[in-house]
């Protein structure tokens, strides 16, 4: 009963702080941030790898916290800043979801066959499937950290497909923000190029195809197994 209650108060807690971005002044909060950061070459990548961190748990777009890396400290020091941060981030996210998701997720899958075959197949293909899932933006990145972490992937499994999954998108993001003029261009949108958008789709959507295909080959691999122990029970 104690831990329900920790858990309902840390969702609550979460959900306040999440709600809370679309009435406090967060923007004006972050040009400032950007302005310290830019003046502290030493604590400024490490305010910027910890915002990396708590904006991650709270859906913030990561898109704008990589290209923040690179507005403020240009392509390659703002890439291995960014390379850091983002995966440390996606991983205390996916322990968050953990803590909070993964017992309930346990209870419906004792209750649903098709459930136990993807988790079986997420038990088989997880490397594979999260460093495509982390390849496709159509799904969000600070969706699937919370939806990993009620799965039965495990943590450093989670870490590393997250680290090597996001590699290109990183890179392309913290490349856009080398080219936005300001802060306020990477809030709007405005510095990523009108035609990546498709290109964008058209990649994230055959990375999705991808990780269906695993997902079916391998729940139906699990699912012959079992027949096969089962029929050898049955004899």
């Amino acid at each position: 009963m104690t831990l329900a209650i920790k858990r309902l108060g840390l969702a609550a807690t979460l959900i306040v702080l999440i709600g809370s971005l679309s009435v406090l002044p967060a923007a004006a909060w972050l040009e400032m941030l950007v302005d310290w950061g830019q003046q502290h070459a030493v604590a400024g990548p490490l305010a910027y790898m910890l915002f990396v961190l708590v904006a991650t748990v709270l859906f913030l777009p990561g898109s704008i916290a990589m290209m923040i890396g690179g507005f403020l400290f240009g392509f390659l020091p703002g890439l291995l800043f960014a390379v850091v941060a983002i995966p440390v981030g996606a991983q205390c996210a996916f322990e968050f979801g953990r803590f909070m998701l993964r017992p309930w997720i346990r209870r419906k899958v004792a209750h649903n066959a098709q459930m136990r075959r993807i988790e079986g197949a997420l038990r088989q293909e997880a490397f594979l499937i999260v460093v495509l899932t982390r390849l496709s933006l159509i799904i969000p990145f600070n969706l699937l950290n919370y939806a990993y972490g009620a799965t039965s992937v495990k943590a450093r499994t989670h870490f590393g497909a997250t680290a090597i999954g996001m590699l290109p998108v990183v890179t392309l993001f913290v490349y856009l923000g080398t080219l936005a003029r300001d802060l306020s261009q990477i809030l709007a949108g405005e510095a990523t190029p009108s035609g990546l958008g498709y290109w964008l789709l058209a990649a994230g959507l055959i990375a999705i195809a991808a990780v269906i295909w695993v997902i079916h080959r391998a729940a139906t691999r699990v699912l012959d197994n079992h027949l096969s122990h089962q029929n050898g029970v049955d004899r």
